[in-house]
């Protein structure tokens, strides 16, 4: 039976929604809402933080 490779999927997930909360947080600079834009970067960064942690695990575990 073939493994999928879950990591890699939400990995990939993670890094592609990290993408969207800074889109999102750009479109609130446009507003000149300041304070929603510097919580989505917030958030964009702690998303992007988790999908490289992840990435590191799904190499670990492909090595293993």
């Amino acid at each position: 039976m073939r493994k999928l490779p879950y990591f890699q999927i939400l990995c990939a997930l993670l890094l592609l929604s990290s993408l969207v909360f800074f889109w999102q947080c750009i479109a609130h600079l446009a507003r000149r809402d300041y304070v929603a834009a510097g919580m989505l970067t917030v958030i964009g960064i702690a998303t992007l933080w988790v999908g490289s942690e992840l990435a590191r695990l799904s190499l670990s575990e492909r090595d293993s």
